[in-house]
């Protein structure tokens, strides 16, 4: 065998990391020296580790793949008591090298770590058989075909199996060549989004402040960035970025990162916090999930039984509470509400593990559905109904992939009335550019409405939003009230400016609303009057409908149509916010008809003549000094024309301001 590691990163490579895969195993079955004939790199340096001579926390090293690429292997701890390491090292990773030991075969922390990898979401790998030296071959032959019946329905179903001795270096050709075309094979894009890194280890230096260590589960980060430390919301800004301990200006998901953050020298965050963009990520308390049961427990998960909750490097005490019965049987699936002791900056998407504290073993896990933001646990039939809706409308897309991306936009856009692009940003961890294009392709798609100034609804939203103030209408008309003041079909609605305009436009547009100054009006409404309102109605227009230009005085009214002056007083604004009449002036009301052909003579005139004179227009209507003045009046206060002395012109925008 070489004594160069075959995936010894070369000194003058500039790496381009494509993904992190883990080591995974039993204590003392040979992951960390794996690693070291592999990279070169020695993952246990902490002084404890290596007295002890076992993986206490986290390591991390590259492994070249050939030309510029590599993989970063995480090396975590293979011990019972250091399983929370252990979960830390595997969030975010995309590949496992399971390690087993021949001399040993499969042991408890091999079961655990692939039930715990499983759970965490990874989906590719492949096994070291390691310690080959120390049987014969047939006993190789025989651990093959016991981990092949053991790994038969887990995720390393079919993996390649490749017997290796670290003494000897038999198989570590093999093993590289095995390894080089495992990360071909599971290679994906990186998680796109707004960037957030669980930390993992700080180390503060004076004068240089802190670095922070880990491996960011979604989007990229430059130097001069700002970042935000969540729980806590301390700011700081990245002065360097080193990529695998080898300068860099930039960093992003999958890759192992130490940044450079001097604001954190003082108060350096901690494992469990994590690093996102400012403003994006909130931490909670309460969390919807679907959980995954471990096959093989000795008792079930109760209802409100205590957890420890894992994701990402954190890791609090909590409850658990199942929406659909008492307990989880081991291996069952079921919804749950999950209640932490302490807050967790964790989001929709990410996945988790429950561990029981006596005795010790991981119980479950599965993927955040809601993170609850306000931190009230809901009640059982909210939640249970919220899941439902989250995994129906998610579906089996990929949640990181650019359908899932529209996707969570659109749950996230149904969940108000309306709602901002840059506000949907924040609640998906999509970036903001990205949001307002996927909200355009959604608009002129039909699966959005915008509504202008940065404002989407959802389609059934905005059609509830039509429906709601349309019905409002309706049960004013029903109560015997001919308008209704625009404020009062607001009243407890708290929607943004946009969706009522839009709104309100629609039920004008449709003809099925009439908006006179404040008042609203349903259109058409003198069918859904009550019958002596409709009667009176009908009476009035045809009064103004007679009289022309020499209608009544509306306090003669009463006493022409036989009604109460209350009655005819609301039935005639009714009719006026309904422009079947104009009111010209406070005793000057005419039939819309006659306004109209008033205002069209004058309007004719001026076009034609380039003046209107006032005798001439009292003329041509027929009609007394009084009614002609109030008409040139109203019509210059409706901004159509513009009096000169005794006479007038047409403003030149007058024309829009036509009845």
């Amino acid at each position: 065998m070489s004594p160069r590691p075959p995936g010894l990163l070369r000194p003058h490579v500039q790496p381009d990391v494509l993904m992190m895969l883990c080591t995974a195993g039993h204590v003392d079955h040979g992951k960390t020296r794996l690693v070291r004939m592999l990279t070169g790199c020695r993952t246990d340096r902490l002084k404890e580790e290596i007295e002890r001579g076992l993986t206490i926390d986290v390591g991390f090293a590259p492994c070249w793949l050939g030309g510029d690429l590599c993989a970063g292997i995480v090396d975590v701890p293979g011990h019972e008591k250091f399983i929370r390491n252990m979960v830390a090292g595997v969030s975010g990773i995309d590949l496992a090298l399971l390690v087993v030991a021949a001399d040993d075969g499969v042991m408890p922390q091999t079961v655990e770590h692939v039930r715990i990898m499983e759970i965490l979401g990874v989906r590719h790998g492949l096994v070291a058989l390691t310690k080959t030296d120390l049987v014969p071959p047939e006993d190789v032959a025989r651990r093959t075909d016991e981990l092949r019946e053991f790994l038969a329905g887990t995720f390393l179903a079919g993996a390649p199996i490749c017997p290796v001795s670290s003494e000897t270096g038999d198989g570590f050709a093999a093993l590289y060549e095995t390894l080089v075309n495992a990360v071909a094979r599971a290679r994906r894009a990186r998680p796109a989004g707004i960037f957030r890194m669980p930390v993992e280890k700080v180390f503060v230096s004076p004068g240089f402040g802190a670095v922070v260590t880990g491996i960011p589960v979604a989007g990229s980060i430059r130097v001069g960035d700002a970042v935000e430390c969540v729980p806590g919301g301390a700011l700081g800004r990245v002065r360097g970025v080193q990529r695998f301990l080898r300068e860099a200006s930039e960093g992003g998901a999958g890759q192992c990162l130490g940044l450079n953050i001097p604001e954190y020298g003082k108060t350096p965050p901690e494992r469990g916090q994590v690093l996102c963009a400012p403003g994006f990520l909130r931490a909670s308390t309460v969390f919807i999930a679907r959980v995954q049961g471990v096959p093989g427990l000795p008792a079930p998960l109760r209802s409100g039984e205590a957890v420890k909750f894992h994701t990402g490097t954190a890791v609090t005490a909590g409850r658990v509470h199942w929406l659909d019965g008492n307990a989880l049987a081991p291996g069952g699936r079921g919804g749950a509400v999950v209640v932490t002791e302490a807050p967790v900056a964790a989001a929709a998407g990410d996945r988790f593990l429950l561990r029981r504290a006596s005795p010790p073993a991981t119980v479950a896990g599965g993927r955040i559905a809601e993170a609850v933001e306000a931190g009230a646990r809901p009640r059982r039939k909210e939640a249970a109904a919220r899941l439902d809706a989250i995994e129906a409308f998610m579906g089996d897309a990929d949640r990181d992939a650019p359908e899932g991306r529209v996707r969570r936009i659109e749950w996230a856009l149904s969940g108000a009335p309306a709602r901002r692009a840059e506000d949907l940003a924040r609640e998906t961890l999509v970036p903001p550019d990205e949001t307002a294009s996927r909200l355009a392709e959604l608009a002129r798609a039909g699966r959005a409405v915008d509504l202008g100034g940065g404002w989407f609804a959802a389609p059934a939203r905005a059609a509830a939003a039509v429906r709601e103030i349309e019905d409002r209408a309706k049960k004013a008309v029903a109560a015997g009230r001919l308008n209704v003041p625009l404020h009062e079909l607001r009243r407890g609605l708290d929607w943004p400016a946009a969706l009522w305009n839009r709104v309100r436009a629609a039920l004008e547009q449709s003809g099925r609303l009439a908006v006179r100054d404040d008042q609203a009006v349903l259109q058409p409404s003198l069918d859904g009057l009550p019958e002596a309102d409709r009667r009176l109605a009908d009476a009035i227009l045809a009064r103004y409908e007679e009289a022309g230009f020499h209608s009544p005085r509306p306090d003669e009214l009463p006493a022409l149509v036989g009604a109460a002056p209350a009655h005819a007083r609301r039935v005639l604004d009714y009719l006026v916010r309904q422009r079947r009449l104009v009111r010209v002036e406070d005793q000057v009301v005419l039939a819309y008809s006659h306004y109209r052909r008033a205002q069209d003579m004058a309007v004719e005139t001026i076009r034609t003549e380039g003046v209107l004179r006032s005798p001439e227009f009292r003329d041509r209507l027929a009609t007394s000094r009084k009614y002609a003045m109030a008409l040139l009046d109203f019509m210059d206060a409706r901004r159509i024309t513009l009096r000169i002395g005794n006479d007038r012109r047409l403003r030149p925008d007058g024309e829009k301001n036509l009845l």
